[in-house]
């Protein structure tokens, strides 16, 4: 699980797909694919078309109300490569819980568009209880892929309207706040072994204290 990469990677492919429509004179629809990109776009590196949008982290604080002391071995925090080979099982202390706050503000000409998009966001991206995917491959011994999904919780914070115009020109501005559950894993791995020896003394006495291999000790007289 790759910190912050994970969580940005994730939110831009969940509002990447929207379109809009221009009304022709024919009364047909024409889908418009509406842009989504990191920070404000630089004309340089890529045409400013409009409908678009951007996302901007804006903030990241420790959430200590989720925080915990203990450890795990959740499958999803299973690293790459274990600090000793020849052996599966790990443990780690448990994950620092963090809250990441990204801004989407959305860019648009026209009015239609502007209320399509922000239609389709709250509807169908940002809505209650909204939540962030975060897919990662993995390939692991004998080129086995691996894909580990885990899901973080995305909350809607606020929506503000920032309408303004721009070289005489209309511009429909929206800027709405969410806010990523996401966590911290520690870079501390301990590898687990299975015990394969069990060696007891035993006090004098004439008895002898014998282990079967399955989990049991036997007395014998």
């Amino acid at each position: 699980m790759t910190f912050l990469i994970g969580e940005d990677k994730a939110l831009r492919e969940k509002l990447q797909g929207l379109v809009v429509h221009d009304q022709k004179a024919d009364g047909q629809n024409v889908p418009r694919q509406v842009g989504v990109w990191f920070g404000q776009p630089d004309q340089e590196l890529r045409p400013q078309n409009y409908p678009y949008m951007t996302i901007d982290m804006i903030n990241l604080q420790r959430d200590t109300q989720r925080e915990m002391r203990g450890i795990t071995n959740a499958a999803y925090l299973k690293p790459e490569t274990l600090p000793v080979s020849g052996t599966n099982q790990f443990e780690v202390d448990l994950p620092i819980p963090f809250n990441i706050d990204y801004q989407i503000t959305t860019y648009a000409r026209h009015p239609r568009h502007d209320r399509e998009i922000m239609a389709q966001l709250l509807s169908t991206r940002l809505k209650r209880f909204g939540y962030l995917e975060i897919i990662e491959t993995d390939v692991t011994l004998n080129n086995v892929e691996t894909v580990t999904s885990t899901f973080r919780r995305m909350d809607l914070l606020n929506v503000a309207k920032r309408d303004s115009t721009e070289q005489a020109k209309r511009l429909f501005v929206n800027a709405l706040t969410v806010r990523v559950s996401s966590e911290l894993v520690e870079s501390a791995y301990r590898a687990l072994y299975q015990v394969t020896n069990v060696h007891v003394d035993m006090p004098s006495g004439g008895r002898e204290l014998r282990y079967d291999g399955i989990g049991s000790f036997v007395i014998t007289a």
